[in-house]
């Protein structure tokens, strides 16, 4: 199972950890990934049966022909800052989205970021350069390399610890942009569906853990995500709600995640709900 350097993984640590994955009778390595791409390539190229993901990764996914379904939704984050800021850089006059205009901001190409991104800047036309990898990003802000970055809540408050200035949060928008889904290979979904629904019922006993005693497991959550030291004091492990499928109502923001891929050209056909899904 692919993850990224973000607490959104700390359930699958949990099971791991806690034996619970083995209880259960499956046997799962967990595979950090510095970034989206790289755990996308992985996912294609089968090095991978599963990931922590977001829809746009499945969406693109399934364009290339590369069969992969959303087996769950996690909704537990709720953070001050909203899910991803987009943060200026120190000594930057940049004080609003309006800013932006002309200026550069580094994000991900093609992936959440640069939906959210998209969304948050609305007409303003910044000069987007292409980062990967998450640190190098943070650092290129803080150095004054760009203008601005799209970063997670977390490195967002990290950045500001060095003088970055908050101009956009997911929340200033009404609530959450992105979503984060559990993703398995449809080929391995169709082999191994007991194993599947085994792995969310282990990862459901990981959140209850998790939600009962979080502050036990705050360690682990900054060693997955990487939580820089200067905000440790003031970070505190977040909600989990309960696995459950990807619901209808959340058919509205992937169409919506379509629509913006087909007219970014990155994909050229509608792609349907329903083949992304997984029905359990």
């Amino acid at each position: 199972v692919g993850t990224l350097p973000d607490d959104d993984a700390l359930p699958l640590f949990v099971a791991r950890d806690e034996g619970i994955f083995e209880r259960y009778g499956l046997s799962v390595e967990l595979m950090p990934f510095h970034s989206a791409f790289e755990r996308d390539a992985a996912l294609t190229a089968g090095e991978i049966e599963a990931s922590i993901s977001d829809p746009i990764a499945v969406i693109l996914m399934q364009a290339a022909g590369i069969d992969v379904k959303i087996v769950g939704v996690e909704m537990g984050k709720d953070p001050e800052l909203g899910g991803f800021c987009i943060v200026a850089a120190p000594g930057s006059d940049i004080k609003t989205v309006e800013d932006l205009e002309g200026k550069t901001i580094a994000i991900s190409r093609n992936t959440i970021i640069d939906f959210v991104t998209d969304k948050m800047l609305g007409d303003v036309d910044a000069k987007r350069i292409d980062v990967k990898k998450m640190p190098e990003r943070v650092q290129m802000l803080i150095s004054g390399d760009v203008d601005a970055a799209t970063l997670p809540d977390i490195l967002a408050r990290y950045a500001m610890c060095q003088n970055a200035t908050l101009v956009a949060s997911e929340n200033t928008f009404g609530g959450n942009l992105s979503f984060t889904v559990t993703v398995f290979r449809g080929d391995f979904v169709n082999e191994n569906p007991e194993a599947v629904r085994k792995f969310i019922k282990a990862y459901g006993e990981a959140v209850n853990m998790i939600n009962t005693n979080p502050e036990a497991y705050k360690e682990l959550a900054v060693e997955v995500a990487k939580i820089p030291e200067e905000v440790v004091t003031e970070y505190s492990v977040p909600f989990f709600p309960p696995p459950q499928p990807y619901p209808e109502t959340f058919r509205n923001n992937f169409e919506e995640v379509v629509a913006w891929a087909l007219n970014k050209g990155l994909i050229k056909d509608e792609i349907a709900f329903e083949d992304c899904v997984w029905v359990a």
